[in-house]
């Protein structure tokens, strides 16, 4: 009742309106006018404000219908049409503006872009990736308050979650604590949809900006947990509102939006230790070009890929989500961050993955722990049947950047003084050699990484799709858990289902590369497929899914967990619209 009283009024500048169509926007014709002075209507919009919404215990209505809209990627229009009508429902009035960051596809150069500490040193470690923003996207409505009251609605739960600026900081903290003690999402004080929001809020009030309030409405076709950046796209697109809402936030480049969102991302409420990659290629992004990335320098160029137009790249989603900060993406980030640091220390000067030859890593790890399945060297020349021992950056990898003296003292100090993380499972009752041994594996992927990125750039500028898929297998083996980054995650669903792919299509005869996509622990898998014969490929995705879904059923019983498909097209960057 309160409610709808309410919303029978409407203030346009010291006016109040009076009257049914006051809510409607631009007819005031019947309506009461009522001057007021700027404290009196402060104070009475303030109260109105709380009278049409508070938050507490309220749902957005959002039917089938208005979902299947939502979740479409053919009508954006449509999206944010529905999307205005839904903010004016919720809160009683227009949205300022309205932003839409898309999701984004990683091509090639996975886990890289971490940890920060290798790209600050001397020498300058170089790693690179591949990739665009997808026509998958974020959406962000948002409108100011008055009251101190952020408000935040999510149209896929409907769920309406309100928080005064005051109580901010305590939320922070009890999101720190309960995500330490592992408690059960429904159970935590803020809801998960609204973590990187509320992340992102915080930054914003952490840069300066005087903030009197906020309504806000989302909504996200791209898939949840995915390994898309869905929560990178989030604070990207927030970003965007927050500079225009409020300008003193100054994100005056790319770079700034990109450095706030990756901010907010990381931050307490969300817990993430995410590195460069999702918010540098959502911003960055030109549509149909790829966008390569120099994390040396966080930049970025743009080319035309001449990948034949008969292969394609297609995203299966395992539909197992992960939560990047509570998965092994956190623990892979620590790991990294110490091997470069003890590394760095004891060499006097900044060794990273790729600082040494991939020979020197394979001397380290044949002397630190040699007994360890996985630790066996690689010959990077002989891989894919010869075809990378052309090239002239593969050709001196074999050698050692230590002499045997130097290796045996790594061996000696790593013995004596590095400190296992055993907190970490991976790493848990490891002797030292064993603990860091690990750690030079991680290094290892990032090395081959360093060499394998700019070969795909190459293949795909000129077009040789047989080296460019060569280059994404050898990248998935290495992400996989027999492999040296062990990032697909216990549950085994990205290496059944890439598994699953490359089976079929073995059995039918149809070329297919791939690798897994994201965080690891559940999401994509981008697959790199022949469809010069339309209905083999139809097939090929059809036996896909038939053999995952199988093997989900057996492993998730009664989950009803099944595979889906995205073609991903790259898009335009984030924007306001």
């Amino acid at each position: 009742m309160l409610r709808a009283l309410a919303s029978a009024f409407k203030f346009h500048g010291r006016q109040l309106l009076v009257g049914a169509s006051a809510a409607v926007a631009g007819s005031y014709s019947d309506c009461l006018k009522i001057d007021l002075e700027p404290a009196t209507a402060k104070s009475l919009r303030a109260a109105l404000e709380a009278a049409l919404f508070d938050g507490c215990g309220q749902k957005l209505p959002v039917s089938l219908e208005d979902q299947k809209t939502l979740q479409a990627t053919e009508n954006d229009g449509a999206r944010v049409a529905l999307l205005k009508s839904l903010f004016k429902t919720l809160y009683g009035d227009e949205p300022e503006c309205i932003s839409m960051a898309g999701g984004r596809v990683n091509l090639i150069g996975e886990h890289v872009d971490y940890p920060d500490v290798q790209f600050a040193g001397d020498p300058v470690v170089h790693l690179f990736s591949m990739g665009g923003a997808i026509q998958n996207n974020y959406l962000v409505a948002a409108g100011a308050r008055t009251d101190g009251k952020v408000v935040i609605c999510h149209t896929a739960v409907g769920e309406v979650f309100t928080v005064t600026l005051a109580e901010l900081d305590k939320y922070e903290a009890e999101a720190v604590t309960q995500r330490e003690r592992h408690m059960p999402m429904k159970e935590r004080s803020t809801p998960q949809w609204a973590f990187h929001t509320l992340g992102a809020v915080k930054q914003m009030i952490s840069s300066g900006v005087q903030l009197p309030g906020l309504n806000l409405l989302l909504t996200s076709n791209v898939p949840h947990g995915a390994g898309m950046s869905n929560s990178a796209a989030n604070c990207v697109a927030l970003g965007l509102v927050f500079n225009n809402m409020f300008p003193a936030l100054k994100l005056d480049s790319p770079i700034d939006l990109v450095t706030f969102a990756r901010r907010a991302e990381n931050s307490s409420f969300a817990g993430g230790s995410c590195g460069w990659l999702d918010q540098l290629l959502i911003v960055c992004s030109n549509q149909g070009m790829l966008t390569k990335i120099d994390y040396a320098d966080r930049s970025v160029q743009h080319f035309k890929s001449k990948l034949p137009a008969d292969w394609q790249f297609v995203a299966l989603n395992t539909n197992v989500p992960h939560v990047l900060a509570e998965s092994d993406y956190s623990h892979r980030v620590r790991e990294l961050t110490l091997g470069v640091e003890f590394l760095s220390k004891l060499r006097g000067k900044n060794t990273g993955g790729p600082s040494l030859k991939l020979g020197t890593i394979n001397a380290l790890l044949t002397a630190i722990d040699p007994d360890t399945p996985g630790n066996d060297p690689i010959d990077i020349a002989s891989l894919s049947d010869g075809a990378l021992a052309q090239f002239d950056t593969i050709k001196g990898e074999a050698g050692n950047d230590l002499s045997a003296s130097e290796v045996q003292e790594v061996r000696a100090a790593v013995e004596a003084s590095f400190v296992v993380p055993e907190d970490l499972p991976l790493h848990k009752g490891k002797t030292p050699l064993q603990s860091f041994g690990i750690i030079l594996r991680r290094m290892r992927h990032q090395k081959m990484s360093s060499l394998l990125v700019p070969l795909a750039g190459e293949a795909a500028e000129i077009g040789d799709a047989a080296l460019f898929g060569a280059l994404l297998d050898l990248e998935g083996q290495s992400l996989r858990m027999s492999g040296d980054f062990m990032i697909t995650g216990e549950n085994g669903a990205q290496d059944a289902m890439l598994d699953c792919a490359l089976a079929a299509g073995k059995e039918l005869k149809i070329r297919v590369h791939g690798r897994m996509l994201g965080g690891g622990g559940g999401g994509n898998v981008l697959l790199f497929v022949d469809m010069s014969d339309v209905t083999l490929r139809r097939q090929w995705e059809g036996a896909t899914c038939a053999k995952y879904n199988a093997w989900a059923e057996a492993k998730f019983p009664g989950q009803g967990i099944k595979a889906t498909t995205i073609v991903p097209e790259i898009s335009a960057g984030a924007r306001l619209l």
